[in-house]
């Protein structure tokens, strides 16, 4: 995959802010660029993931992305402000006895934990 102006704009983005998943808008509005719209942040989200340089994570009805150079994540989100709080893989030593057991082919997983955060929580 050749990487272009906006892909790099977008990679660039993703590690400034590593330390929490972003949706294809969030990262559209993080980019400062001329040359660079929604439908493309889009298309390279899709590009990079089937690359496997980024990992995805839906939530809902959004997808968030974060860069694969770091362990798998899962996040907690909290139900008042929205914020995602990204914790490591919980599962991933259980899988391959759990798909052994079930004669279960797993191709991926994702846990979301729902609650509030320190700040909304003395609400």
């Amino acid at each position: 995959m050749r990487m272009t102006k906006q892909r790099k704009a977008i990679v660039e983005t993703l590690k400034q802010n590593s330390n929490k998943a972003l949706s294809a808008e969030m990262i559209y509005q993080k980019v400062e660029s001329e040359n660079l719209n929604l439908s493309t942040v889009y298309r390279t989200m899709d590009k990079l993931t089937e690359a496997e340089l980024i990992h995805k994570t839906v939530v809902g009805t959004v997808a968030y992305f974060y860069l694969a150079e770091n362990e798998h994540k899962h996040f907690m989100i909290c139900t008042n402000c929205q914020k995602m709080i990204p914790i490591g893989c919980l599962i991933q030593k259980f899988l391959p006895d759990l798909a052994e057991k079930n004669h279960f082919k797993v191709t991926g997983h994702d846990i979301t934990i729902f609650g509030l955060c320190e700040e909304c929580s003395v609400l």
